[in-house]
Parts: structure tokens; sequence; C-alpha cells
């Protein structure tokens, strides 16, 4: 899921946002000390801000207690039961040191039921926000964890598609070169460079997380020479590209799946075998078409081992480009893959 909005701050800059906000938050009372009523009794009167400041040093001291020791310590190793009385202690503790030093700044009842419940409210709400604080850290910190889990996981399943890609290419583009040299060994030589030039690709490029999309251009190009080279005449093949507006960059290697699944099944029992691949970029949107004849006899044999090829490249499409759409249909004699993705 992602998430419309979202700031990110580094440790040292909440660190310090954390020293401004609770240094503003303790000497607040010296900078704004409060001001006596009239006609109020002199039990009444307000404290003294040496007091309030006292007072806030000791609420942010109970914040960090409970949000760096009592949570994580005591809560999640040794139970709530065990976290409730230590909380209760530390909040009796408080009070009756915020007792004393009031004691000691008004000469008032310390029985007045004013006078406690304004000593131990500000101490329950320091003790709220320190608890709430700290679970909405924790459940933010578990999410991070969780996501970058993910996201090793996605990183070790696409290294695992694209292992399995290389060898499966590998494999028939060698069988490509078995066929020259049975029928046309004068062609050998500049099918082994071609093929050096796939490979330089494959091993030096791929590793990338995206390439330029004018490499991966290239390369179909020159997958589609080396087949046209070792076919000949006997299939019509067409490559065209359109316009390609803009630096994009795309996942290597993942358009070649279904160039090789063209000249897989396009070819051998067909009447004049036609493969035709079109790409174009338009607006950050990528087209690519595939096209090429089918026999239209049912006891055709198939290598299903080719598909390996296009499943992988659908699962590499899901996880890296989710805004794609994809459609493969097979309709009177023809063999059709539309792909459209956007770039992200």
């Amino acid at each position: 899921m992602v998430t419309p909005f979202s700031i990110r701050i580094s440790r040292a800059w909440r660190s310090l946002l954390q020293v401004l906000f609770w240094s503003l938050f303790v000497v607040w009372p010296l900078v704004f000390p409060p001001q006596p009523r009239p006609h109020r009794p002199p039990s009444g009167k307000p404290p003294e801000p040496s007091y309030m400041v006292a007072l806030n040093l000791m609420a942010v001291l109970f914040f960090y207690l409970n949000t760096k020791i009592l949570i994580p310590k005591v809560l999640e190793k040794r139970g709530i039961g065990v976290y409730l009385v230590t909380v209760a202690s530390s909040v009796l503790v408080m009070f009756l040191i915020s007792v004393g030093l009031r004691s000691q700044s008004l000469e008032s009842d310390l029985t007045n039921v004013r006078f406690m419940l304004g000593t131990i409210f500000p101490v329950l709400f320091i003790f709220s926000l320190s608890t709430t604080y700290q679970i909405l850290n924790d459940f933010h910190r578990k999410q991070q964890s969780e996501k970058e889990r993910e996201n090793e996981r996605l990183k070790s399943e696409l290294s695992f598609l694209r292992s399995q890609i290389s060898p499966h290419f590998l494999f028939n583009i060698l069988n490509s070169i078995v066929s020259l040299a049975r029928f046309k060994p004068e062609s050998v030589e500049p099918a082994t460079i071609q093929l050096a030039e796939l490979m330089r690709y494959m091993l030096y490029e791929s590793d990338e997380a995206k390439v330029p999309i004018d490499k991966e251009v290239s390369y179909l190009k020159s997958y589609i020479d080396l087949q046209t080279l070792r076919l000949g005449k006997k299939v019509q093949v067409g490559f065209n590209t359109g316009p390609i507006n803009g630096n994009h960059s795309i996942e290597p290697m993942l358009l070649i799946p279904f160039v090789e699944n063209a000249f897989k099944h396009g070819i051998g029992m067909i009447h004049q075998p036609t493969i035709s691949v079109q790409l174009s970029i338009e607006e950050d949107i990528l087209y690519f078409l595939v096209k090429n004849k089918v026999s239209m006899q049912p006891d055709d044999p198939k290598d299903h081992r080719s598909g390996i090829g296009l499943k992988n490249v659908e699962r590499r499409l899901n996880l890296l480009y989710p805004q794609h759409e994809l459609n493969i249909v097979e309709s009177e004699g023809w063999y059709e893959v539309q792909l459209t993705l956007m770039f992200s």
C-alpha cells in the first residue's frame, strides 16, 4: 500500500525537534508566568514559576522514563501487571515530590481538592501522552520493518526470475547457432559476434535495476538480427520503432521473452511465417506489440518449456509496473501480445 503523503525526518532532526520542544515546555512558566486573578483568596494565588519549571522538568523525566524504560523493558518483557504496578509507584513518587515542592512555594492546605486535582492531572496527562506516543512510534517502526522485509523479498524474487530468464534465453540462441553451423556455416562467425554483443548486455547491463530504453531497444534489434540471419528469407520479420520521447529507463530484459516466444512458435509448420514487432513511447507510456502467425494444425508440436519466459515476465510486470496492461490474444491464425505500461 502506498501512502499518498508522508514526511520523512532523519533521526538527528527528530532529536533536535524534541530537545527544542521540551526546552520550551520546561521554561514556559518563566517566559509567561501565571498572573494572579483579581479578588482571588490568598490561599488560591498562582504557583511560583520555579515550582512550575520543576514540575514540567519532572514531567519530561517521567515521559522518557515511560517511553524508554517502562514500556520496552517492563511492559513488553514482564507483562502488563508488573507494568501497571511500576507506573502506579512512579506516579505516586511524582505526586509526593510535587506536593513537597508546592508546600514550599505556597502556604496552602495540602488537602485542598483543587490542589490535589491540579497535581495529579498533569501526571496522568503525561502518562497518557507518553504511552500514546510510544505505541504510535512502535507501530510506525513495525510498519517500516515489514516494508523493508517485503522489499527484500521482492528483490530476491526478481533476482530469481532473472536467473531463470538468462539460461533459457541462452539455450535458444545456442540452438540457433547450431542450426546455422549445419545449414549456413558461412554465417556462424557473424552470428557468434552478434551473440557476443548479446552476452555483453546480459552480463554487464542486466544486473542494473533499470537501463536506458535505447539500450533495451538495441538489444531487441540485435536478437532479431541474429534470428533473421539464421532464418534468412523463410520468415518475414519486421521491427518498427515509433517515436521514443523522453529519457526513460526500463527493467532490463523485460521485453525479450515476448519476441523470443514469437520466434519460437512463429516458424515451423506455418504458411508464410510472419513476425512483427512494434515499439513506441508517447507521454511516458510504452506501447509494445508483438504478432506472429501460428500453425492452424492441431498436431503442431509445442515446446512447453518456452512458457517459463512468459510466466516470469508477467510476474516481473506485476511486481515492477503495477500500472500496466497486458493482453495476449490468439485469433484467426495470429498470436498477438499487446503491452502498455506507464513509466514511474
